[in-house]
């Protein structure tokens, strides 16, 4: 009967690693609802895990790490870089299984010198897609809502 019972709880800790890739998880204070899987990270947080190939990290002010569903809900000082790009913005939610981040408000976006800003926007990086929404400047020019941009090729999308 002990043995069952410690397999069972090893399983259930073992359970985020196996779902999503172990990140790597810095922050003020934390807690981590082991039956949930979830993650709630306050101050100064930093969360990094692999995504096909290269680094994804989210720095900011709150977040929750969902290791079951395999997504990240942050707000407050946002940044998530991917490499040499960074996206700054007051909230993102990353869906892993989806390949897909969405951020809200005071969006911006730096990379080789380029300068997006936008009042939201969503990054796909599965297609390597930056979709831009709301007062959108590139470099200070004014573009209309839904400027496409293609990470990949440095390039926008008509």
């Amino acid at each position: 009967m002990r043995k069952i019972l410690f397999s069972i709880i090893l399983t259930i800790i073992m359970l985020p690693s196996i779902c999503f890739a172990e990140p790597i998880i810095k922050s003020d204070s934390r807690t981590f609802d082991i039956i949930k899987g979830v993650y709630d990270l306050r101050g100064n947080v930093f969360v990094q895990f692999p995504v096909h190939g290269s680094n994804m990290t989210i720095t900011g002010d709150m977040t929750k790490v969902y290791m079951y569903q395999q997504e990240v809900h942050g707000s407050g000082n946002i940044t998530l870089s991917f490499d040499n790009m960074k996206f700054s913005c007051d909230k993102v939610d990353v869906y892993s299984k989806q390949r897909i981040a969405y951020l809200e408000g005071n969006m911006n976006f730096n990379s080789n010198g380029l300068n997006i800003t936008s009042a939201s926007g969503s990054y796909n990086w599965k297609t390597k897609i930056a979709i831009f929404n709301g007062n959108v400047k590139v470099n200070g020019e004014s573009k209309p809502d839904n400027t496409k941009y293609n990470m990949e090729t440095q390039s926008f999308i008509e």
